[in-house]
């Protein structure tokens, strides 16, 4: 070991006059460039200096360790499975509260769900994936890594729970609800727990432990549908579901930190190192989760309804289904966007980019067309008819979070292509102007104003995030994919028209329009499996997904 990091004469691979034995001659002691396929493990110019005509270029993290890629590809599946059953349970929570609450109650679980997930992101986001990253490419330090990151996070969480919990009460003035008081107290003592299980979740993933972290990944989906469910079921209403969330997070962060078994620690980890590669994550993070669930918040407070915001809440979880989605993609196409930019790789960075740009025509077309016609019959077949003011507003918020995933996938092209502040940037410049629509629209409109407001802002971020992408990497969308793209979609809408003047019950209403737009992207030649091959190849290759 010590004679190949040296670059000594065993070193495999190694050639006179090669740019790897002429690093390694003009500077002693330093050991010479790996091949990039190890960056993870070294460091990103070192990987990245044997790329002939390469332009050296500053990337955010480490990239996927691709050693052991069985393991690795076996771990993604795990992960996978995870994802499914977080779909499954997330979605079944929702329609079982919303059917069991009424949109009163249930629009207050929808207003602390939503502002826990904002809270979480001060936990979830930085320091984890700072200690995950740490774990993986200094195996020896992994348990000091941990404790650092460890105390770190407790820190952060009970300065954030605490102040939740003491000014709940002026909290619940600012949305107009003092109901909200005691559910925020609540929930309050979830930033901590949930932090600390998500920091252990991330030092699984650094030592590849994928089997373990899909399981307490699973556990904590599966548990939390019972314990928020049961509660509302058996009486105890919202405040028996918001105490099933705490619950939830109290139980299963005990149960990650009691599984891991501590090891021998080395030095103590430098808290400073954690600490400036979580910043600007944590920074970023935080702005996105205000951009998407913000809007529920300026609903409770300007919409007079008493049930907006339970309708919004119904509107809000049907369209989240696209951002689910794509953000699978956005976990593969990273890695791959990244790797074909440090290579040099024009052609195949420019196909990532029209891919992914097909990919989201390919699903938000139908999705907003049918939303279109059917987001009535949506509704009531998934919530009841007490719900069908969310109609217009679920109309929007389709488009909107379509909006929003294609913004998400532009920003992961410029991060990959080494511009991360770039795409921070983007993202930090959109909140205000989602403020002042939400201000502007609300008043006018009510919940279509909400929603609108939403699309506005996030259409303003697909151009600019766009324009970015053109610029760097001068790809943008294949033109005549779209063309038939966007022809398949009026297919699409010409065949809900027709369907409409039939007197037909809603699920064939539903499902024949979809058909024919399947049977048209097929006879086009636009749904290809050969488009998404590279990309999960890669996503199986990878192992950094929640």
């Amino acid at each position: 070991m010590a004679e190949r990091r040296s670059g000594g004469p065993g070193r495999p691979g190694a050639r006179p006059g090669s740019r790897s034995t002429a690093s390694s001659a003009g500077s002693a002691g330093r050991p010479p460039p790996r091949p990039f396929r190890q960056a993870a493990h070294g460091r990103l110019r070192a990987a990245i200096a044997p790329v002939p005509g390469f332009r050296r270029r500053r990337l955010v993290t480490a990239l996927p360790n691709p050693e052991r890629p069985g393991q690795v590809r076996i771990g993604a599946t795990w992960l996978l499975l995870a994802q499914g059953i977080f779909l499954i349970t997330s979605y079944a929570l929702h329609v079982i509260l919303g059917r069991r609450l009424g949109p009163v109650e249930y629009g207050l679980f929808g207003i602390v769900l939503y502002t826990s997930n904002m809270v979480r992101t001060f936990v979830a986001s930085g320091l984890p994936m700072a200690v995950g990253r740490y774990v993986s490419a200094e195996r020896q330090q992994a348990e000091s890594v941990y404790r650092a990151g460890f105390r770190l996070q407790a820190l952060m969480g009970l300065g954030i729970s605490l102040p939740l919990f003491l000014f709940a009460d002026p909290l619940a003035g600012i949305l107009g609800d003092p109901a909200l008081a005691p559910l925020f107290r609540i929930v309050s003592p979830i930033v901590i727990f949930y932090g600390l299980f998500f920091l252990v979740i991330q030092y699984w993933n650094g030592l590849q432990k994928y089997r373990i972290q899909s399981l307490l990944m699973s556990i904590y989906y599966s548990l939390r549908l019972v314990l928020v469910v049961a509660p509302a079921v058996l009486g105890w209403h919202v405040a028996g579901a918001v105490g099933g969330l705490m619950f939830t997070s109290v139980v299963t962060g005990i149960l990650a930190m009691a599984v891991r078994r501590p090891q021998g620690e080395n030095d103590p980890f430098p808290q400073s190192r954690l600490i400036a590669f979580a910043t600007p994550l944590v920074l970023a993070s935080v702005v996105q989760a205000l951009l998407i669930d913000l809007d529920i918040m300026f609903v409770k407070r300007l919409v007079p309804a008493t049930a907006a915001s339970g309708w919004y809440t119904s509107a809000k979880a049907l369209a989240q289904i696209i951002l689910f989605a794509f953000m699978a993609l956005s976990n593969a196409l990273y890695p791959a966007v990244s790797n074909a930019w440090a290579a040099g790789d024009t052609a195949r960075l420019r196909r990532y980019v029209e891919q992914s740009n097909r990919w989201l025509l390919l699903t938000v077309i139908p999705l907003a067309v049918i939303t279109g016609w059917q987001a009535e019959g949506l509704l009531n077949l998934v919530y009841g008819d007490r719900y069908l003011e969310a109609a217009p507003a679920l109309r929007w918020l389709m488009v909107s979070f379509g909006l929003l995933s294609a913004f998400i996938i532009h920003k992961t092209i410029i991060t990959g292509c080494g511009f991360p502040r770039l795409a921070g940037i983007l993202t930090v410049m959109l909140l205000p102007l989602y403020v002042v629509l939400q201000l502007v629209f609300i008043p006018r409109w009510g919940l279509a104003g909400a929603a609108a407001a939403t699309a506005v802002s996030f259409g303003v971020g697909v151009l600019g995030s766009f324009a970015v992408v053109w610029t760097k990497v001068r790809a943008g969308l294949n033109w005549c994919s779209t063309a038939r793209l966007l022809g398949a979609g009026a297919g699409l809408a010409l065949a809900e028209y027709l369907v409409s003047l039939l007197s037909l019950p809603f699920l064939p209403r539903l499902i024949l329009p979809a058909m024919v737009y399947l049977a048209l992207v097929l006879i086009l030649g636009e749904l290809q499996r050969a488009g998404l091959r590279d990309l999960g190849e890669r996503y199986s290759c990878q192992g950094d997904t929640e």
